[in-house]
This record gives structure tokens, sequence and C-alpha cells, in this order.
């Protein structure tokens, strides 16, 4: 009789389980590595919507700081750029301003991401009734109007405005004073050489006594909100609070301020 001997088969069977597991470690390997690869995708693309965001922040910041050029003409501080690194793939973000939105592009590595802000003076001037970009504050030079200071605006928002009184500041210097106000070709308040306050902290207030309120039209604006004043009143920072309400009843009123620089008209 003869014994049969199952050594060449173990060995057999050994060698496949090696190549098998062989097999499977190379695919795992080769899996991993690939998700290693994609999951920089994503990563990257998170990035660039942060230095996107980055950008909508800078451009809020940078507009308030640089309020006088900004309100002038915001192509003085429009496109910026800025990078978070000097090496290769480094996050950054470049801010465009245009029909009254900022666009802010992020970039990581390949990955982009965009962000639009819309109605972007509405968050310079720190409310829905703001200054009307390119056109800044001015005051006449010319004899008749030498006494007149000119702040055109708009009304951002999608509802009236009804506007029933203006607070009054300006930085420091001499005291100015006020005889009239007139939005547009509305006069809404007269007076007799008010002193208009130097502390931007404590406005001085004008409540309207020619008229109820203004109506400043959804999307509409004034060539230029009109001030009949005396002393000193260029190349200083003002302040202005507009008050208002959104029903004719003057319910519920509202605030909004912003700062400007008042410049001669050439």
């Amino acid at each position: 009789m003869r014994i049969l001997r199952n050594d060449g088969i173990s060995i057999v069977a050994l060698v496949m389980v090696l190549l098998l597991l062989s097999t499977l470690g190379t695919v795992l390997v080769s899996l991993i590595i690939t998700k290693q690869k994609s999951a920089l995708l994503p990563l990257k693309s998170t990035q660039a919507f942060y230095a996107a965001q980055a950008g909508i922040e800078y451009a809020i910041r940078h507009a308030i700081d640089d309020q006088s050029n900004f309100w002038d003409d915001p192509a003085k501080i429009f496109p910026v750029t800025k990078s978070f690194g000097a090496e290769i793939g480094a996050e950054s973000f470049n801010v465009t301003y245009e029909n009254d939105s900022i666009t802010s592009t992020g970039t990581a590595g390949t990955a982009t991401r965009v962000i639009t802000l819309a109605s972007f003076p509405t968050y310079v001037a720190g409310g829905e009734i703001t200054l009307e970009p390119g056109d800044s504050p001015w005051e006449g030079t010319d004899p008749a109007l030498q006494k007149d200071v000119f702040i055109p605006t708009m009304n951002y928002s999608d509802e009236n405005m009804y506007i029933f009184r203006i607070d009054l500041a300006k930085e420091g210097g001499d005291a100015s004073r006020l005889n009239e106000i007139s939005f547009g070709d509305t006069v809404v308040w007269i007076g007799k050489k008010v002193e208009i306050s130097t502390d931007p902290d404590n406005l001085t207030p004008f409540s309207f006594n020619q008229v109820t309120y203004y109506n400043m039209a959804p999307g509409g604006g004034l060539d230029g909100i009109e001030l009949q004043a005396t002393a000193e009143v260029e190349e200083i920072w003002w302040y202005l609070t507009f008050y208002y309400s959104r029903q004719a009843d003057l319910s519920d009123p509202e605030a909004s301020t912003m700062k400007f620089f008042v410049t001669l008209r050439k």
C-alpha cells in the first residue's frame, strides 16, 4: 500500500494564500493613496471658501478705514489682492467692487471659491441709508453756494424710508452753524445759526420743523442733502444719523449713521 502525503498540497495552498494577501495589500495601499489624494480636493475647496470669506471681511474694514476715498471713488481702493503666504499654493483672495457689490474670489492651490456681497455701501456706512459712492460730500466754492454742503445719499432698501430727523456732529475744529436743511427741493428744517456739535459721541439733533417727514423711495436717492452752514465745514470728518420709519405714522423708528469727509468742490 502507498501512503499519500499532503506536504506538496500545503505548500501550494500557502503560496496561493500569500499571493491573495499580497494582492489585497496592494489594492488596500492603492485605495489609501487614492483616498488621501482625493481628500485634498475638499480640503483645498474649504480653504478657498474661508479665504473668500476673509476677503469680504477685509473689504468691509478696508472701506471703513478709508471712507473718504471709497465714497469719492471706490476704484481708489478696489480691486485688492492679499496672500496668506509666499509658498506655492498658499491661500489668497482677490476683492473687486462693481454695481454696489463686493466679489471676493478665494484661492487655495487649484481650488477657487467666490462670494458676492450685495449692497456693500450699507456695510460701510452702517445702515440702509448711505452715501452714494462716486460722489462724495462737498462744499461749494461758488459765491452762491459757498455756505452750502451737499451730501449725496441713497436708500439701499426695497422699502420707503420716512425720514423725520437727522443728527449732526463734526470731528473737532471750530463750531459750524446751520440755518437750513433741504432734502432735494424740500426744505425740512429751518433755524438760525444753530451750532453743530464737535463731539462725535454727542450729535446735535435736528428734528424736521417744516415737514412731518421726507419720503425716500426704495432704491432712490438724492443729488444731495443740502445744509446751509457757516464757519468751518470742509476738510474735516462729519457724522450724520438718520432717524426714519418704514411706516408713514413713524412707528418703530430706526437709525442709520454714516461718517464722511467734506471736500471743496473744484
